[in-house]
């Protein structure tokens, strides 16, 4: 077992850092794990407050663990195995991305124990073997349940499990596929939208998908052009009505935003005004917020390697991790200080 270096919430230093473009006050950030020596990373805060589910390598292999919000010694969730046979070779199993379900009494999680990336779902309390909700060819990845329970989004990859860019958005029931109808596919994009996330009243769904016009010539580097496709343009955030329809794009929609700046990890907060983001802009990685409404865009980190970021239950604070190198770490922003009339003045 790797040495723990766990720094309670409680007795936590401040880390203090001036943010120029803050809608207020200056955030404050702190972190809540760090050890160089592993990686935790895909931070969840339950719906009840009281847990973080994460991704850690803490045991030595990937695995989903959960820790009390205010601070305490990890427990490890999952026991999947340390790799898996895929396409003749022997690989390490990749377990990722955990969410709750509403009661905040079991996590969906992403796992290639069977070789494909598919969905599981286990109590919090662990001890049991995992669910498997689907079973297809491709990738099925980042899970998330509907505000009520009843289903479930995710992006999968299933009629082009070949291609990089050959995600769509699908949904299931709560239930899962394997013992529920089919999933139902949700767009048809050719932008590969992934990493769903529901509004809290469960009308719309965000999600991050590659933002291009086929028709625009674009430079691929070396002096050459070409049309612009998914692999010549960057992801944003978008959204759309959670029973189908046309696109919403909420970020990217200025200059200053345009270029090398790619956003991912989109997050709901709880009162539903807000969604934060991951951007990454000529390499540096920051937290950003776009009001929902007017789309205006900010950031709350500027210190860098920051990224992955999810709300608290309260909406008060926002969970991410931060890479220092190959170091990742959970790490928690408060006095986030939104207002809408300050979104409004950006």
């Amino acid at each position: 077992m790797t040495r723990l270096s766990i720094i309670p919430l409680a007795i936590a230093a401040l880390v203090a850092f001036a943010v120029s473009s803050a809608p207020a006050a200056a955030a404050q950030y702190r972190p809540l794990l760090q050890d160089p020596k592993v990686t935790d990373t895909d931070p969840a805060p339950s719906p009840d407050g009281k847990w973080i589910a994460f991704q850690s390598t803490r045991s030595g292999s990937s695995q989903i663990w959960v820790m009390p919000a205010g601070g305490g010694t990890p427990r490890k969730v999952t026991s999947e195995p340390e790799s898996v046979m895929a396409g003749g070779r022997r690989m390490p199993t990749r377990v990722m991305t955990p969410t709750w379900a509403p009661d905040s009494k079991s996590i969906l999680f992403v796992s290639t124990r069977s070789g494909p990336y598919n969905i599981y779902t286990l109590p919090l309390a662990g001890g049991v073997k995992p669910k498997p909700l689907s079973r297809a060819p491709g990738s099925q990845r980042f899970p998330v349940f509907s505000p009520d329970g009843k289903r479930i989004c995710f992006p999968s990859s299933r009629h082009d499990p070949n291609s990089l860019y050959g995600f769509d958005l699908f949904m299931m029931t709560g239930a899962g596929e394997i013992d529920g109808p089919p999933a139902r596919q949700l767009t048809h994009s050719k932008g590969s939208p992934g990493h769903p996330v529901w509004s809290p009243d469960g009308k719309w769904i965000a999600y991050v998908a590659k933002d291009f016009d086929s028709t625009r010539t674009v430079s691929v580097g070396g002096g050459m052009q070409a049309k612009q496709s998914a692999l010549f343009s960057q992801f944003r955030v978008f959204k759309l009505l959670a029973g189908g329809g046309g696109e919403t794009k909420l970020t990217g929609l200025t200059a200053a935003e345009q270029g090398t700046a790619e956003d991912t990890w989109p997050s709901w907060s709880p009162d539903g005004k807000w969604i934060a983001f991951g951007r990454n802009a000529n390499g540096v990685q920051n937290v950003w917020v776009v009001d929902a409404m007017s789309r205006n865009a900010f950031p709350i980190t500027n210190m860098g390697g920051c990224m992955k970021p999810t709300w608290s239950a309260d909406g008060k604070s926002l969970y991410f991790t931060r890479l220092n190198g190959r170091d990742e770490d959970l790490w928690v922003a408060t006095d986030l200080g939104l207002t809408s009339s300050s979104a409004r003045r950006r």
